[in-house]
């Protein structure tokens, strides 16, 4: 079987299984398959338009098999004999037939490109860190790990917003990662066109590249990671380009300072880096200073941000959710070894869901290599120069992805797994341009764009529902899920968070059980049960819950705050006034603890101590209409001329 046989067959029976996989994996959809269980969770509808794309391109793949190499000797010798392809033939003849577009066409992509972004926005924030940065976003304090400069740039947005008097909300800031999904999207054109051979489709490539999994985090995704995808595509672009003698040099070295910066783990792009100089026909002190660009870039963006150096040591243990001190050991903890297969399952799962169509191509291009090693004893000749920079910049990706075992469900930190898979996805749709007979266009470039199309389809959907993404995280982290204590834990914190932003206080009462029993050494879980019996107005039983946490973790003012509550609702007013005192003590000032102290020393028979407190609260927030109203029901219509504010809030 010659070459490009070969690699229509391997493609043709990976998609298959592939598809079969997923049609199987979702009739049950469990814990393991993570990256092929997502069509389960749709709606009948929905799910049969994935089904039918998967196998669609599958069935495509397949008939491109099976009518390649009919008769191709013959249509080579009349290829080779047709009076245009003869030597000397006129240049003109050698252009492709068809429509021409104007190169500017290809921008008019990007706006069906941003309604798709927009329209299936994600609408639960359970995958990767998404509800601690909203929450760190709207309160205006994001603390960066290992990710300074992207946090900094979702700050400088969330501050964009603030000034032009748009509310802080999911939606708004969300925009920002559809702004980085169009810059993406260009970004992804600029590679095509770097990476695409004149045998193949440039829309083909464009095609199969927009349609990694990678390309959920641009459909509202709140964390680090869309900025610093963009990063990462901007220096692949870049050193794509440096490779043909294009741009300075210093622009590669500059942008990958930026993109260290945005994320600390791309230094795994620094060996990438250093193959370009190698290429670079230049003083060997220019190269050397151009070796030290992207560690200068970075180091100066830290010091701008007062980037502390001890955080760099913590970056796994603020990235698992900020354990608690005391507490960091079971946010270690394994629930597998590396070598295991467990961890090569998920390995696989996150191969396949960030690049599905890719792990076909490099699968194709494998079984081409090993053919032509059976076929012929000589050498293989070298790979070209765009390759190997590829090649370089993906395989510490790929040995990190693997080597890395983290305490939180696989599936919830698959961003971070689809960032450092980046390049070797890039790598891949590269060596499918460079097979003989390329499936980068016709039948089997169809078939593989629809293919990831599908795939990246049951994703997004999923995720722009609100009951499939809890269905579906609902089943990651419930029974036969292979996870850590924490993980177990933090999942069920986040499906609590929701439940009590969703005002269904039964479910948020039962994840933060289950939560608590998963990890009941950490008080952040026994706080969070209080506040879910308090919510349930079952306030006795949450008294010593919020005892337990404030024994276990002293330093959490909320737990204060939650225990000062019930005590009010038990008419315990005088310790009350105590926890309300130690609320506002360890936290910064905050009206509603000021305003329930002011209510438990009235209630307590202070009245001259209730009466400053509520009029300081009045005097430093004007606006806070609960205190001026306490004041008129408590000490009369008058006592807001006394207190030294008017009778209407400004």
């Amino acid at each position: 079987m010659d070459r490009p046989r070969v690699a229509r067959a391997a493609l043709a029976i990976g998609a298959i299984a592939y598809a079969a996989l997923v049609f199987a994996m979702s009739r049950t959809p469990g814990p393991r398959a993570w990256a092929l269980h997502l069509p389960g969770f749709l709606p009948p509808a929905q799910r049969l338009l994935v089904m039918a794309m998967l196998f669609g391109g599958a069935l495509l793949l397949l008939v491109d098999f099976l009518r390649a190499g009919r008769a191709v000797p013959d249509a080579a010798r009349d290829r080779a004999s047709h009076p245009k392809h003869r030597k000397g033939a006129a240049k003109k003849t050698a252009k492709r037939g068809g429509v021409s577009f104007p190169g500017w066409s290809a921008w008019l992509l990007l706006i069906p490109w941003a309604w798709l972004l927009w329209s299936l926005e994600i609408k639960t924030r359970f995958l990767g860190d998404a509800t601690v940065w909203l929450a760190g976003l709207i309160n205006g304090d994001v603390n960066p790990s290992n990710e300074p400069l992207a946090a900094a740039v979702w700050m400088g947005f969330a501050n964009t917003l603030r000034s032009l008097a748009v509310p802080i909300g999911p939606a708004a800031v969300g925009s920002l990662s559809v702004l980085c999904g169009l810059l993406a999207g260009a970004l992804l054109w600029g590679i095509a066109t770097e990476i695409t051979p004149r045998s193949a489709s440039r829309a083909i490539v464009l095609g199969v590249l927009a349609t990694l999994g990678i390309a959920q985090l641009y459909f509202g995704y709140i964390e680090s990671y869309p900025v610093v995808s963009v990063f990462v595509l901007a220096f692949l672009w870049l050193g794509l380009r440096r490779l043909r003698g294009m741009d300075s040099p210093f622009l590669a070295g500059a942008v990958l300072g930026l993109t260290i910066a945005s994320h600390l783990a791309t230094v795994l792009l620094l060996p990438s880096h250093a193959y370009l100089l190698l290429k670079e026909k230049r003083p060997v002190a220019l190269r050397a200073l151009l070796a030290l660009l992207p560690l200068a870039v970075p180091t100066a963006i830290l010091i701008l941000l007062h980037y502390p150096p001890e955080k760099l040591a913590g970056a796994l243990r603020i990235a698992t959710h900020a354990v608690e001190p005391g507490h960091a050991a079971t946010a270690y903890t394994k629930p597998y070894g590396i070598l295991s297969l467990d961890h090569a399952l998920d390995v696989a799962n996150g191969i396949l869901l960030s690049m599905p169509v890719p792990a076909l191509l490099l699968l194709a291009s494998t079984a081409v290599w090993t053919s032509r090693r059976r076929a012929s004893s000589a050498a293989p000749s070298g790979a070209d120069p765009a390759s190997l920079f590829l090649a370089i910049a993906a395989v510490p990706g790929l040995l990190a992805a693997m080597a890395l075992v983290l305490p939180v469900v696989p599936a919830q930190d698959w961003d971070f797994t689809s960032l450092l898979l980046l390049p070797l996805a890039v790598r891949g749709v590269k060596a499918a341009g460079s097979m003989p007979g390329t499936p980068l266009r016709g039948r089997s470039g169809a078939g593989l764009v629809l293919i990831g199309a599908g795939a990246l389809l049951s994703f997004v959907l999923v995720n722009a529902s609100v009951e499939s993404g809890l269905r579906r995280f609902e089943t990651l982290i419930g029974p036969g899920a292979r996870t850590s204590a924490y993980g177990r834990a933090y999942g069920n914190e986040l499906l609590s968070t929701f439940d009590s932003q969703r005002h269904d206080t039964r479910q948020m009462l039962v994840h933060a059980e289950r939560a608590l029993d998963a990890e009941p050494s950490n008080p952040r879980y026994w706080v969070g049960k209080g506040a879910a019996l308090y919510n349930l107005g079952r306030y006795a039983e949450a008294i010593p819950v919020l005892e337990e946490g404030i024994r276990r973790g002293p330093a959490r003012d909320d737990a204060y705050y939650n225990l000062g509550n019930c005590l009010v609702h038990e008419k315990r007013y005088e310790e009350a006034v105590e926890r309300f005192r130690e609320a506002a003590r360890r936290s910064e000032p905050r009206p509603d603890y000021l305003n329930n102290l002011g209510v438990a020393l009235y209630h307590a028979g202070k009245l001259d101590s209730a009466r400053t407190v509520l009029y300081g609260v009045v005097r430093r927030w004007p606006g806070y209409a609960l205190s001026r109203n306490l004041i008129t029901l408590f000490f009369g219509p008058a006592a807001l001329d006394s207190a030294g504010v008017s009778a209407r809030p400004r």
